[in-house]
């Protein structure tokens, strides 16, 4: 389950058939350490600075928190997260996760501009849940 959207500008304007990747999704729309209100914030952008989220967990889970450059190319390609987050092991798991990520949007770059092979800073941290 997504606990949380994007603050930037490509949730602000989502992929279309015109613009395919959406708004641009370097804009940062709201941040932590932020000046902007939740109010002023959602007048400009349509969602609060800060968002929280609860969810009750009845059996053992897994929470992946990353940037944007950990999981933007997964979701670019139709990679399912569940599945790339559901190695035995923590560490590798999320290396595997992060190091795909990477790769995948170095061939996405390469494939559009071979003059411009670009991969995000790729974050992330796997953590295993239990009730």
């Amino acid at each position: 389950m997504r606990l949380t959207d994007d603050h930037n500008k490509r949730r602000v304007y989502p992929p279309t058939a015109t613009y395919p990747y959406g708004g641009n999704r370097n804009h940062i729309t709201s941040c932590l350490g932020a000046e902007g209100t939740d109010e002023d914030v959602t007048n400009r952008y349509g969602h609060p600075a800060i968002e929280t989220t609860t969810r009750e967990i009845t059996g053992p889970c897994r929470l992946l928190l990353a940037s944007d450059g950990a999981y933007e190319p997964h979701e670019d390609a139709g990679h399912c997260l569940y599945t790339e987050c559901d190695g035995d092991d923590l560490i590798p798991t999320v290396r595997d996760l992060v190091n795909l990520a990477v790769d995948t949007a170095v061939k996405t770059s390469r494939a559009l501009d071979p003059n411009r092979i670009y991969a995000d800073n790729a974050t992330a941290l796997l953590a295993d849940l239990r009730p």
